[in-house]
């Protein structure tokens, strides 16, 4: 075989050995990247994600988050979700443009994981204040101000535009923000002194929430 074949087969034999290295390095990393545990899906609340356990909750949040203990019976039930406004960790004074909510934190179980988020909100405005321009559905629409510029533009709208004295009138907005659904939601109670009413955010996951490991 000529020296010119030899040096073509010496060359070709380089350049097939230095691709398959490169293949191999980027199968390699790539198996790397899709073998390595998914990051915990962001519930769009201060930064925690789906799944917290109540002590990654005090991590995240620090001395804001409280905690009402739960009844012994309550602690044996496996599912808490419907204990969430009772017991568990919560924060007293959360505020959405001035306006003050208690958050509290929905767990699958004492420690966790986090399935669910409720800002709650009870209060009266006035009939002055309703002359004003400030009545119930006045804090709906700066709460929902401030969520339209969180998560943009809403998934689903319900406010009717009826305000009978004689049956409460229900506003909704709602938004899909990456993992999480958010529900703002206004009951509004007229009465002969002005306005009773039930503000709340809800935030909920997508997909089920693993559980805590």
């Amino acid at each position: 075989m000529s020296s010119n074949a030899l040096n073509h087969r010496g060359h070709a034999r380089r350049a097939f050995c230095s691709n398959l290295t490169l293949a191999t390095t980027l199968a390699i990393a790539s198996l790397a990247l899709t073998s390595h545990p998914s990051l915990a899906a962001e519930s769009g609340f201060e930064g925690v994600a789906w799944g917290a356990t109540q002590a990654q909750l005090k991590e995240a949040l620090g001395e804001r988050l409280g905690t009402r203990a739960c009844p012994e019976e309550q602690r044996e039930e496996p599912e808490l979700n419907r204990y969430a406004r009772a017991c568990g960790p919560y924060i007293e004074d959360y505020t959405i443009d001035g306006i003050s909510f208690v958050a509290f934190f929905g767990l699958r179980g004492i420690e966790g994981p986090l399935s669910a988020i409720y800002l709650d909100r009870a209060a009266t405005v006035t009939n002055e204040q309703i002359k004003a321009g400030k009545g119930a559905e006045f804090r709906y629409n700066r709460v929902k101000k401030v969520l339209a510029e969180r998560h943009g533009r809403p998934e689903r709208v319900s406010e009717t535009s009826a305000r009978p004295r004689d049956k409460p009138a229900v506003l909704l907005t709602e938004w899909v923000s990456g993992d999480t659904t958010i529900t703002l939601t206004e009951t509004i109670v007229s009465e002969a002194r002005g306005q009773q009413y039930y503000l709340s955010v809800v935030y909920a996951p997508k997909t089920q929430v693993p559980e805590a490991r």
